[in-house]
């Protein structure tokens, strides 16, 4: 069955997209969460005639994604936790406060771009992988150093 995604679904595809999947997917999950629509004679039309303006709203968000990928490639981030001996934190630094110290850098990003490949239990310099959109990715280095 053919379907136009109206939103993005995880490991199918992005909105817009125009899908085969199988008809009990399409009925019992796409077509009920209103993710898809049936492409059907005049849906189909309609979303050749609107593929230019969303290939255009694609290139902007790409371009507004790079432009934050470069800025936080060159951002520093400086963590202060309370740490016990050898350098052992109490607790762990999650991708929350990393997430808000980017938020006070005046840069936009939802926390769950932010994967953290292990939780940061120790003072020192650590990469964060940061996932923007599919296909642009960097890198914010992190440093986590001890209150004083």
């Amino acid at each position: 069955m053919k379907v136009i995604l109206k939103r993005d679904v995880k490991g199918l595809g992005r909105e817009g997209d125009l899908k085969e999947v199988k008809g009990g997917y399409a009925r019992n999950y796409l077509l009920t969460t209103g993710a898809a629509v049936v492409a059907d004679k005049g849906a189909v039309a309609n979303w050749e005639r609107h593929r230019d303006q969303r290939e255009e709203r694609d290139r902007s968000a790409r371009s507004d994604a790079e432009a934050t990928a470069e800025k936080l490639r060159t951002l520093r981030l400086e963590v202060p936790v309370k740490a016990g001996e050898r350098g052992r934190l109490f607790g762990a630094v999650t991708g929350h406060q990393i997430s808000d110290l980017i938020q006070r850098e005046g840069i936009e990003l939802d926390r769950h771009a932010l994967h953290l490949r292990e939780p940061i239990k120790a003072l020192g310099d650590y990469k964060i992988d940061v996932r923007i959109m599919p296909g642009v990715e960097t890198t914010v280095s992190v440093s986590v150093v001890a209150e004083t």
